[in-house]
């Protein structure tokens, strides 16, 4: 029996009388079974902060894949890896488990703060607030969108006192693009008034869409009612900026349609046969005037160009132009 131990076990058989089991120990053989078979005794559990660790990092895995789960997952990581560096370091005495743990901790407390950071809310200034809340809120445009829209790299904000213009007839170009934030603006052709602009509503979206290279002229003159906040846009900065930004770009189309829209509209109550019926701007022979020509405003009420008086006269026979009683003449 080479290589064997013997281990004595007291067996009590009677109250003062003892006999002893001798039972043969191999340890080769016990080495082999336990590599084999697993462990024979197990350690007691361990400390308290290695459970509520693992555990963080437990609940962490079952975070949503969403904005908020992933900023969920690596705060949970944080904490986990955070109480294993405690456990290992206070506990364990183990360098080499603290240095992984703490440096698992870092990896995720970075992440934690690049989530927040993107997350965080954006906030605007009162004007700029009420315009999102009104025009692009209710398109699901998100908040760092507008941001990019309205930052100082690609517009500007501007005020107009009362009387003062924002562009004139002939002699401005069709280069930008603005949009009233507060007070009310008036349209003038020919000393004609054609309609107000009013606060959320684009100032010159009509000249701005079928402007081709932005050196063409205003056909109309804009006036200030009343002092004004607007912010506007150069045509190749916004040009830029939509075409990175494909969805503000879809945006920005849809709104513009439905402004030119309403203008339309609101032109087209100015306009009367001599029988006093209204004319439809969507009448064949209206709005194929109307697309032909570059001067929209123009084109509804009435006023023609130069170069197209004769072709409007044959469409559009005998159109006269109710004058606003508080127009002012230029």
């Amino acid at each position: 029996m080479e290589n064997a131990s013997f281990i004595l076990y007291p067996k009590i058989f009677e109250e003062n009388s003892t006999s002893y089991i001798v039972k043969i120990k191999y340890p080769d053989l016990n080495v082999w079974m336990e590599q084999v078979l697993g462990c024979f005794t197990w350690a007691p559990t361990n400390h308290i902060l290695f459970q509520i660790g693992n555990s963080a990092l437990g609940i962490g895995l079952l975070a949503p894949d969403t904005t908020y789960g992933l900023l969920t997952l690596h705060g949970l990581f944080t904490l986990g890896f955070l109480l294993l560096s405690i456990w290992s370091w206070v506990i364990l005495c183990a360098p080499d488990f603290f240095s992984w743990n703490f440096a698992f901790m870092i990896m995720n407390a970075v992440q934690t703060l690049f989530h927040m950071y993107h997350i965080r809310p954006v906030k605007f200034c009162d004007e700029l607030e009420d315009l999102y809340i009104a025009n692009f809120e209710p398109l699901r445009v998100s908040r760092s969108s507008f941001k990019k829209l309205v930052c100082a790299d690609y517009c500007t904000m501007m005020t107009l006192h009362e009387g003062e213009s924002y562009c004139t007839q002939s002699i401005t170009k069709t280069d930008k693009l603005g949009l009233l934030i507060s007070g009310v603006m008036s349209v003038y052709c020919n000393r004609n008034f054609l309609h107000h602009i009013k606060a959320k509503q684009f100032i010159d979206s009509p000249e701005f869409e079928s402007s081709v290279t932005g050196e063409e002229k205003f056909q109309v003159s804009i006036v200030a009612g009343s002092s004004c906040r607007y912010i506007f846009w150069p045509r190749q900065s916004l040009e830029y900026l939509l075409i990175k930004e494909p969805y503000l770009a879809y945006v920005m189309s849809v709104l513009l349609g439905r402004d030119i829209t309403n203008k339309l509209y609101a032109l087209n109550e100015k306009v009367v046969t001599p029988s006093g019926s209204r004319m439809d701007i969507r009448l064949p022979s209206v709005s194929n005037t109307i697309k032909s020509r570059h001067d929209i405003r123009k084109a509804v009420v009435g006023i023609p160009s130069e170069s197209n008086m004769n072709e409007l006269m044959s469409k559009v026979n005998s159109i006269d132009i109710d004058t606003d009683s508080d127009g002012m003449y230029l």
